[in-house]
């Protein structure tokens, strides 16, 4: 099975998650990137807010063709209680059918409170979500 884990991670946890994941999955590692860094005080004033509308960000083009892989793992970081704003630009680039699977980052470690709806935003593009999984990120 062809295996793809796409992350966005702004400090490095989501990185490090993502890294372990692709290890066990044997799967390619892509980093998703925005096409512009914010400052931390730009995250809280600008993505944040973006987060909870759920609006995507910004992103530099992926050169993988996804249609290309059988399972597709996203990851991301939660901010404001959702996730960040290039996850659903990741939501975006899914190509009908395929089998996702969401690692949430977080300092809580719970997005149970977002998990349906970030669900229903995937299987709106055509895909089956067979894992959910909060991560709480190391102190």
């Amino acid at each position: 099975m062809n295996s793809i884990v796409l992350y966005y991670s702004y400090n490095g946890h989501t990185k490090k998650v993502a890294e372990k994941m692709a290890r066990t999955q044997g799967a390619e590692l892509v980093e998703v990137q925005t096409r512009r860094r914010k400052s931390l005080i730009g995250t809280v004033l600008v993505d944040c807010p973006r987060a909870r509308m759920r609006k995507p960000a910004p992103i530099k083009t992926i050169t993988q063709d996804l249609n290309a892989y059988d399972f597709i793992t996203l990851a991301a970081p939660v901010w404001a209680g959702r996730p960040a704003p290039a996850f659903n630009a990741m939501i975006e680039l899914l190509p009908k059918g395929k089998n996702v699977q969401v690692i949430m980052v977080s300092s809580g470690g719970d997005t149970k409170k977002n998990e349906d709806a970030t669900k229903k935003l995937i299987r709106h593009h055509g895909c089956k979500v067979l894992a959910y999984k909060d991560v709480k990120q190391p102190s």
